[in-house]
């Protein structure tokens, strides 16, 4: 099964959807080209924002794909699919476009930190958040900097060790993973169209200060999540870690 990534813009707004059977899980050549074309719109002077979403209606996305995970072999290779993740955050992070995330479903482990790594999400009723990287054997490494920049240490402590369970989509309100929530699922697509349209029509060059300004003090995340990446990679390796893989692909 591979997934898909295709990029479209319009009105100034560029949408990446990404989509994979596996309820939306990232392969390495998804997160490589989600992250190239967020890099590539940086030179785009007619875009003003990038709307992130994914195809469907259950699932947002379910972190990193398992078919992958239980085919790793060796150190080297592991890293490589981890930092993957990296490069995303990292692309979204210095985009010189704001970007929006919606979140029609739910959301696990690296699709969690998909959400983070954005600057405004809008989700639906039917949202969810979990983070089940240690029910599997690994940790959520290389997204915690981006989730602990929003919800903070305790929270994003909470969520670690709580692997099997969901929260809401208040709870994501609250907590700055979510800055709205749709009145309905139904009129979730309408709402977020709204939004980003309405602001296209601000400053390009004021929106991409105010994006600076809420990302700084993140100067050192290249290091940070490689360094994560290989950690996690480690534990992926591990006899309990390949076991939980195995499991799920059965």
């Amino acid at each position: 099964m591979k997934g898909t990534v295709h990029t479209h813009i319009e009105n100034a707004i560029a949408t990446i959807t990404f989509q994979h059977p596996a309820s939306n899980a990232c392969d390495p050549e998804m997160l490589a080209e989600m992250a190239g074309s967020i890099k590539n719109l940086n030179s785009h002077s007619g875009v003003k924002l990038i709307l992130l979403q994914s195809g469907g209606e259950k699932a947002f996305c379910a972190g990193a794909s398992i078919a992958h995970l239980s085919a790793l072999k060796d150190l080297k290779n592991a890293a490589e699919f981890f930092k993957g993740f990296g490069r995303l955050i990292l692309e979204m992070k210095t985009s010189n476009k704001i970007i929006a995330t919606k979140v029609q479903g739910k959301a696990v482990g690296g699709g969690l930190g998909i959400i983070a790594a954005s600057d405004y999400v809008i989700a639906g009723p039917n949202s969810g958040l979990r983070l089940s990287e240690l029910s599997i054997g690994i940790g959520p490494l290389v997204i915690a900097p981006a989730v602990i920049r929003k919800v903070g240490i305790s929270k994003f402590t909470d969520l670690s060790l709580e692997p099997s369970l969901w929260k809401s989509p208040q709870w994501g309100l609250e907590n700055g993973l979510f800055n709205k929530i749709s009145k309905t699922q139904e009129s979730l697509t309408a709402e977020t169209n709204t939004w980003v349209l309405a602001l296209t029509q601000y400053s390009k060059e004021a929106l991409h200060q105010i994006k600076k300004t809420a990302w700084q003090g993140t100067d050192h995340w290249a290091e940070l999540l490689d360094a994560n990446a290989t950690e996690t990679a480690a534990l992926a390796l591990t006899e309990q870690a390949q076991a939980a893989f195995k499991s799920f692909i059965k």
